[in-house]
């Protein structure tokens, strides 16, 4: 009986925790179809598949990438080598280590200011955060995603959770301390969608680590963005030297109003294609029809 993903000609590759596509890809496989092109969930790590089947590979859902990096960044380079892969294998592997934020800083993008924590080194938190004068900080390793193994320090009461934190991660991985920007619990962080190139969409999102119990990762709503952003966001992008074909820009605006990089996520973001809409969705399958068709 045949495999189920070789009836795809494009795979959406997914982690085996989501084997069947979340809403916003069944929008984009509806609207491959309507261009001739079958889309479907492959798992990245289901060692039957084979990779030169497709005609492209669009990284999704993957949302294990964090927990198993370097596996995750070696079989990119295989898969990669097979069949066209968005984003390309050197771009996940740069992406994935949050490191990428010191390099953009270097090359002149304003990024929130950031204390870095070398694997094995031994690091006093109150003396650090003292140092930099920082209150109120988060504190969390420099491979992540979904806020795993962060945590927010409020005040003097939560330097010992954080001060086990580092003990307990920092051995094996490299950490980052920043300053918690305030201002993504009024103003919001915002995040710019970037799809083929183009800018299509913002959306609003809650803040993680504000302390509300009713919180929701999935939560967000289409928001204007601001021309700065947009003009902010396209200068992130540049500076990374890639072909990106889709990218997330997150940002906030720091004490002074100032725009700040929070995160470029340009491995396996949710891309909020429903509250992107319809000009989100057509955007992003046309790109990928045209890459397809290059092959």
């Amino acid at each position: 009986m045949p495999a189920p993903w070789s009836s795809f000609d494009v795979a959406l590759v997914t982690a085996s925790a989501f084997p069947e596509c979340l809403p916003d890809e069944r929008l984009l496989m509806d609207a491959l179809a309507a261009r001739g092109v079958k889309a479907g969930p492959v798992i990245w790590d289901d060692a039957s598949v084979d990779w030169s089947h497709f005609r492209l590979a669009l990284i999704r859902t993957a949302w294990d990438s964090d927990k198993r990096r370097d596996e995750f960044v070696a079989w990119a380079g295989r898969a990669g080598a097979r069949c066209p892969l968005w984003n390309p294998p050197e771009v996940l592997r740069w992406n994935t280590h949050k490191g990428y934020l010191r390099e953009l800083e270097a090359r002149g993008v304003a990024v929130v200011p950031t204390a870095w924590l070398e694997r094995g080194a031994t690091v006093d938190v109150k003396a650090l955060l003292a140092g930099r004068g920082w209150s109120d900080a988060v504190v969390k390793p420099a491979v992540s995603a979904g806020a795993r193994d962060t945590l927010r320090v409020r005040g003097p009461g939560d330097i010992p959770a954080a001060q086990a934190l580092v003990e307990r991660v920092l051995p094996h991985k490299d950490m980052m301390v920043q300053p918690y920007q305030s201002s993504v619990e009024g103003y919001g962080e915002r995040s710019l969608l970037f799809l083929g190139g183009e800018h299509t969409h913002a959306i609003k999102r809650q803040p993680a680590l504000s302390g509300d119990p009713d919180y929701d990762a999935t939560a967000a709503e289409p928001a204007p963005s601001a021309e700065d952003e947009r003009a902010f966001a396209r200068q992130v992008i540049a500076a990374t030297g890639f072909e990106l074909l889709y990218a997330r820009v997150d940002v906030a605006r720091d004490e002074a109003g100032g725009l700040r990089l929070m995160e470029l996520e340009i491995t396996e973001p949710n891309l909020f294609l429903r509250q992107g809409g319809p000009r989100a969705v057509e955007r992003l399958a046309d790109a990928l029809v045209l890459k397809a068709r290059a092959r």
